[in-house]
């Protein structure tokens, strides 16, 4: 029986074009004070206000360049500090924004160009030689590919390339004085312009690039920041954290990459409509990312569990992160016995880390908590306002052994006005994901869920990653998150591996954090606490690094595949 679920919250969303959503935020006080910061070199900073007259620069300069409605930008780059204001100028331009992971391949970049039909790519100095090859084979001219740096840098890293800054084709200031983007409060417009393209994470098959609109990040944006913003004046600690962000104000550390949706939304989007202070990491290791959180008294932790399996290894004291009011995990299934580690020893006492849900699909986020919800672990929290879910039934399967007795498990299909326009270029891929139904756009979410009384998401496992075991059902979450319990380990994921007549067995990858452990300690630590269909039958393999997205999800596609030999250890 399908089960049908509704938000906790309707809320106003405004029918407002982007940038016009993100400049309004605050007063013109607000406004006026530094916002962006390096974190590396806080000295360089940049306001609201500046940023605004830099992205008009930069939509008027592509504009110069010959940039037209729904063309393509690229950017091949890692975080920087002006990541924001290329987002907010190519939008201004009326191009299209598009961003690809720094670690991406020459072939990987020049897929994603091709697919996107690419008219200008940016790149950060490291990935010149890796742009330009990509580029040519693209046919996009060398003249159209271009340094993405600080402004301050340009004149330096001219000397090292024979590719022009990105800052020689901006407008000047004065060129931009009466020149604006597109503004438009015409729901149909807002609805239907696609204004960026965020490419999926491609964990089991091709990445597919998904088309996030106007109205998508605008309706996004403030579900979260209605939810990230809650306070009940009934409630003593509610009370006094209100107080004390009112004193000193959001401070939040960018150390998740903003090619993905999660970073991009909540740093370039979600911060100015909050007021948050953002300080931007160039590049990551966890304990520049402790040094930052302490020296900076950030106020958000946003994590992955890549960032937070790494926290949950270090020894604690030695960092202050008692300034922190808030502590989000997302984009991939956190152990609850890792966040609890985490509460434990790094977090400000009674501080919960709290997992939240979406994809690249939902824009950025589906579900969560408010900073006053009680924090399930095991739950990625409430529907966010707006939104709508339904539960259906798979044929042939149930989850009748992880789920409480009448509580109904299945595909989980959401509903809301983040939801994405479609794919690019696959319309019978948009056709199979997108189920219209009652005047409504459902999003398959391929991932296999159910909801407890109050509302609250509970994730099982995605319908590809599943495991059949002679007729049973194994998710590879619920024994990656036993096995990442030993001190030993480092890393872990878990697939199925296949016999040639098409049998399928538990294998775990392991990265190893103490030399000393065995292959045989691994199979025991599933072999002692579960079914025998859910031993690790497929075998245990050691490998240096589990392959992973930016955002922290493990492409499976990845892993070695070898020869399955049946293990009993």
């Amino acid at each position: 029986m399908t089960t049908f679920h509704k938000s906790r919250y309707t809320i106003d969303i405004p029918n407002i074009d982007l940038l016009s959503y993100i400049f309004s935020s605050g007063d013109k006080k607000f406004r006026q004070k530094p916002l962006y910061y390096d974190a590396h070199q806080p000295h360089r900073c940049y306001s609201l206000a500046e940023g605004e007259v830099l992205a008009k620069r930069v939509g008027k300069g592509l504009q110069n360049l010959g940039i037209k409605e729904n063309d393509k930008v690229v950017l091949y780059s890692g975080n920087n500090l002006y990541f924001p204001v290329l987002l907010w100028g190519v939008i201004a331009s009326g191009g299209i924004f598009s961003a690809v992971s720094q670690t991406a391949s020459v072939g990987e970049l020049e897929t994603q160009l091709k697919d996107l039909g690419a008219s200008i790519l940016l790149t950060g100095i490291d990935g010149a030689e890796t742009a330009k090859k990509a580029a040519a084979s693209a046919d996009i001219p060398q003249s159209r590919v271009l340094i993405f740096c600080d402004p301050e840098d340009s004149d330096t890293l001219c000397t090292q390339t024979d590719l022009q800054p990105w800052t020689s084709f901006w407008a000047s200031s004065r060129d931009v004085e009466s020149w604006s983007w597109k503004k438009s409060q015409d729901p149909t417009y807002l609805v239907n312009k696609t204004v960026v393209i965020n490419y999926s994470s491609g964990t089991t098959g091709t990445p597919k690039g998904v088309e996030i609109t106007h109205a998508n990040i605008v309706a996004n944006s403030s579900q979260l920041v209605f939810v990230r913003t809650l306070w009940n004046p009934n409630d003593p600690v509610s009370v006094a954290r209100h107080e004390r962000l009112g004193r000193s104000g959001e401070r939040w550390l960018a150390p998740l990459p903003m090619y993905h949706a999660y970073g991009q939304i909540y740093y370039c989007v979600n911060a100015p409509r909050t007021q948050a202070k953002v300080f931007v990491m160039r590049s990551y290791t966890i304990t520049s990312l402790l040094h930052y959180l302490d020296i900076y008294r950030i106020t958000l932790l946003t994590g992955v569990p890549t960032i937070l399996i790494q926290l949950s290894k270090q020894p604690p004291g030695k960092y202050n992160l008692n300034s922190l009011e808030y502590a989000l995990t997302g984009s991939a299934p956190l152990g609850p016995a890792t966040g609890q580690l985490i509460e434990r020893d790094f977090l400000p006492p009674g501080l919960p880390l709290k997992q939240g849900w979406g994809m690249t699909e939902t824009t950025n986020s589906i579900s969560g908590f408010s900073p006053d919800d009680k924090n399930v672990p095991e739950s990625v929290g409430f529907l966010n306002p707006n939104c709508e879910a339904k539960v259906v039934p798979v044929e042939g399967q149930d989850w009748k052994e992880d789920i409480p007795t009448g509580a109904v498990a299945g595909e989980l299909l959401v509903y809301g006005a983040n939801i994405m326009k479609g794919y690019h270029n696959r319309p019978q891929q948009t056709e199979e994901t997108l189920l219209r139904e009652d005047g409504k756009k459902w999003l398959r979410t391929g991932d296999v869920a159910y909801l407890d009384t109050e509302g609250r998401i509970y994730i099982i496992d995605r319908l590809k990653a599943l495991i059949k075991v002679k007729g049973l059902q194994v998710s590879p979450a619920e024994l990656e998150a036993a096995i990442l319990l030993h001190p030993g380990v480092a890393d872990v994921s878990v697939v199925g591996a296949k016999t040639p007549d098409g049998a399928e067995y538990p294998r775990a990858f392991v990265v190893k954090k103490d030399e000393g452990i065995t292959a045989r300690e691994v199979f025991n630590i599933i072999s002692g606490k579960f079914s025998k269909h859910k031993h690790l039958t497929g075998g245990v393999f050691f490998i240096d690094e589990i392959p992973k997205t930016g955002s922290g999800k493990v492409m499976k596609r990845m892993l070695p595949d070898y020869p399955l030999r049946l293990s009993k250890m």
